[in-house]
């Protein structure tokens, strides 16, 4: 009677958060997260076509918005002689110029952005490019990638008011995100310290919490897996799911070891589009989100490429939002699927493989282990610098190759130590290396943290 009873209560507890809580939160920030969730929930089952004719309109309109209102388009495809009256869906977009981020850069705010009707925030990211950039999101744009972070965790098995530990960057959660971690019933805790006393923390906060889900960036994840097996903990957990850096084979394979679960692999980027996440089925491929972001994959002169081949992955957001990004190359490599349909039973496109952002995890003196989104979370906030690499060749040291701006000074290099010494580690010796360029590796992929003394974190004890 006692596990009925409960049962009841967590099937309630679902019902308040989906039809009550989140709601009144979307009321409350002024967004629509709930009734795009609901939207893709229903849109995901349509059938390819249905989807693909979505696409289609909003593309044909978002490229019009772009050319008619931010300088930035208007002046480009000018520039390429586009018609644009003939884009008219997305096999049309191979007549359209690639947009890099240095493109954005170098036009941001004024020519590259444009004023809608929704509150706008800015966000920093860096990418798989190592460069600070920083993009322009409404309420309305963030409303559609909130909606897709909720989406994507359900393929886990994950459900709305499922608790579950989140590891993640924003320390500071503030007063709403707060209270929203505690709606949702979400432990949070850092990606940043990984040490082997923190991740027994978190590994007792599962047990006591009786949690069974965890995500969060990959690397956090294969670390407490790795602290896991070395304690010899076997509490069974019905799934993770990852984000954020590249999740190995070998990573998948420690923590499906230790945890007894699926891990459930997504992906997107921090520019506000959430690109697609796995469903378990289908040999691991990704699901990409149609209603959200038209994916190409193209070669390096920007046209298609046939399905299950390798090439750029570009991406166009379908709604225009604050700054619209068209045909963005994001810096990673991919390859579309050769199947028409899941067993899963979605409608959605494929991606088979995401080849880039390939990463290490850094090693400190006292234990701790910092994975790469404990960089990007620090250096993206310095546009004084043009790209950055990290790379540890010894224990307890890392080189930094900095690539300066014009307005780099000496205090902006004394406060990035500053903080990777606060968040990550005192005792770690952290040289300066400035050079005239960081060249990408002989895969043509960019790199930026590396560790060549330990790449698979076999010899952590």
């Amino acid at each position: 009677m006692e596990v009925i009873f409960k049962g009841r209560m967590k099937t309630i507890y679902k019902n308040i958060c989906r039809k009550f809580i989140l709601p009144l939160a979307d009321v409350a920030t002024r967004q629509q997260a709930m009734r795009m969730y609901n939207f893709y929930t229903e849109s995901q089952w349509w059938e390819r076509q249905r989807l693909a004719d979505y696409q289609n309109n909003y593309i044909h309109d978002t490229v019009a918005i772009a050319y008619q209102e931010v300088p930035f388009y208007k002046r480009l495809y000018d520039k390429y002689k586009v018609n644009i009256n003939n884009i008219t869906g997305i096999d049309d977009l191979h007549m359209l110029p690639v947009v890099t981020k240095d493109m954005l850069r170098s036009s941001y705010p004024d020519a590259c952005t444009r004023k809608t009707e929704w509150p706008w925030h800015e966000y920093c990211t860096s990418g798989s490019s190592g460069k600070p950039f920083a993009v322009r999101v409404d309420d309305l744009t963030m409303s559609s990638a909130r909606a897709l972070m909720l989406l994507r965790a359900t393929y886990s098995g994950w459900d709305i008011g499922d608790p579950f530990l989140q590891t993640g960057m924003t320390l500071s959660r503030g007063f709403v995100k707060k209270v929203k971690d505690i709606l949702m019933r979400v432990e949070y805790v850092s990606a940043f310290n990984l040490s082997d006393s923190i991740l027994d923390d978190y590994l007792r906060l599962i047990e006591d919490k009786k949690l069974d889900y965890v995500m969060g960036y990959a690397g956090s994840l294969f670390c407490l897996a790795e602290r896991a097996e070395q304690r010899g903990f076997n509490r069974r957990m019905k799934g993770f799911v990852s984000w954020g850096d590249n999740l190995y084979s070998h990573y998948r394979e420690k923590i499906e070891k230790a945890f007894q679960c699926r891990v459930t692999d997504t992906y997107g980027c921090g520019e506000g589009i959430q690109i697609a996440a796995q469903c378990g089925m289908n040999n691991g491929a990704y699901h990409i989100f149609m209603p959200h972001v038209a994916v190409e994959i193209v070669d390096d002169d920007g046209f298609p490429v046939n399905p299950g081949e390798v090439g750029n992955i570009l991406l166009t957001r379908l709604d225009a939002g604050a700054m619209p990004l068209i045909r963005y190359k994001v810096g990673d490599i991919g390859r579309k699927s050769t199947a028409d349909s899941c067993p899963c039973g979605r409608g959605l496109e494929m991606l088979t493989k995401i080849e880039g952002r390939d990463t290490d995890i850094i090693v400190t003196p006292n234990g701790n282990k910092l994975i790469v989104h404990f960089f990007t979370g620090i250096f993206e906030y310095y546009q004084s610098i043009d790209t950055f690499k990290v790379i540890q060749e010894k224990p307890g040291e890392i080189i930094v190759e900095l690539v300066p701006n014009a307005d780099f000074k000496e205090e902006h290099w004394a406060a990035l130590k500053k903080e990777i010494w606060e968040k990550g580690d005192p005792g770690l010796e952290i040289v300066l290396k400035i050079v005239d360029e960081i060249p990408p590796e002989k895969s043509n992929k960019r790199r930026f943290v590396v560790s060549r003394i330990n790449s698979n974190l076999a010899a952590i004890k």
